[in-house]
């Protein structure tokens, strides 16, 4: 999943991503209306009046196509702008050209390749924000044996002619995982595990001294998540059409969007270290409604049956 993803020649963010949006392979939150980034910037300016020693300095970790960034500094008030510097993080070349595009050459804006650069940039201290970042690293595939009562390992096989799955070694369960806690699952149930998310997580966050996050994305809580799910939730996207069984996940390698909903439960108790403070943890609906912003009854963002419910918004405060 991470070669398809991110190899240097012919992964999919790295060189095959043409646009997110309507004519991408998938839509954002973002990129339907501006319900999610008007109640964010909502949000970014009540911490700013509540805490006013707070540098006015903003690091958005994966923008996607830019739409969320120029809709923060399009509502944001004119004397917060003054002071503002707005830091992206980007690795896909694809999508820092969409986002270079669509922002302009302001200097307010400045682009860095990981989160300890920007964060530098910013003396340690901002307001760090994401949207669907989370489900673009790669997962770990893993399937339960309930005679033994193990993970096990997917792994993925190719003839030549196609891929296919097989299940290999024992999958050893990190420290505060959600797997630890009580679960009824049946035999060759699967799951994903976001393990390449933690690792990166933990190796930038001791450079943040001070500031709050938000971590929006789509998932749920352990085991939740994962009922009637008996193969996960391991999908790809490619031109709008979404694909669950494992013949075409694996078909087009490079060519299609990977992706599959996150364990918040997992999520939660895996980052946080000391000084980082879980703030809230809410749908997307429910911060939307409650940053003051009135949406039309079929604003997709605040769908109960969709986006409003399927997105969570984690808050942390880092001190």
């Amino acid at each position: 999943m991470e070669s398809a993803l991110y190899d240097d020649h012919s992964g999919y963010y790295s060189t095959n991503i043409r646009e997110v949006g309507r004519t991408g392979d998938f839509s954002t939150s973002a990129t339907l209306n501006n319900s999610l980034a008007n109640a964010i910037t909502v949000w970014i300016e009540r911490i700013w009046r509540q805490d006013k020693d707070l540098p006015h300095s903003i690091i958005e970790i994966g923008a996607g196509n830019g739409s969320l960034a120029k809709q923060i500094i399009k509502r944001i008030g004119f004397w917060s702008r003054l002071k503002l510097d707005y830091h992206i993080v980007e690795t896909s070349e694809p999508l820092l050209k969409l986002q270079a595009k669509r922002l302009g050459k302001r200097k307010l804006f400045q682009w860095h390749k990981d989160p300890e650069s920007a964060l530098k940039s910013c003396s340690g201290k901002a307001l760090i924000i994401s949207n669907e970042l989370i489900d673009a690293f790669p997962v770990e595939l893993i399937q339960w044996e309930q005679q033994k009562e193990k993970w096990r390992r997917v792994i993925a096989l190719s003839d030549n002619q196609e891929w296919t799955t097989s299940v290999g070694d024992d999958y050893e369960i990190p420290k505060k995982s959600s797997l630890l806690e009580s679960h009824i699952f049946n035999d060759g149930q699967r799951i994903e595990r976001h393990d390449d998310f933690v690792r990166w997580f933990h190796s930038w966050i001791e450079f943040w001294e001070q500031g709050h996050m938000l971590t929006i994305d789509y998932g749920d809580d352990f085991p939740t998540l994962y009922k009637r799910r008996p193969n996960g939730t391991l999908r790809a996207y490619f031109a709008q059409n979404r694909f669950e069984q494992i013949h075409e996940i694996l078909s087009r390698p490079g060519h299609q969007d990977i992706t599959s909903d996150i364990d918040f439960t997992d999520i939660r108790k895996r980052i946080l270290i000391d000084g980082l403070k879980e703030i809230k943890y809410q749908t997307q609906a429910e911060f939307i409604a409650e940053h003051d912003i009135k949406s039309s009854p079929g604003d997709p963002s605040i769908n109960p049956h969709g986006a409003g419910e399927a997105f969570k918004v984690l808050w942390h405060r880092k001190t």
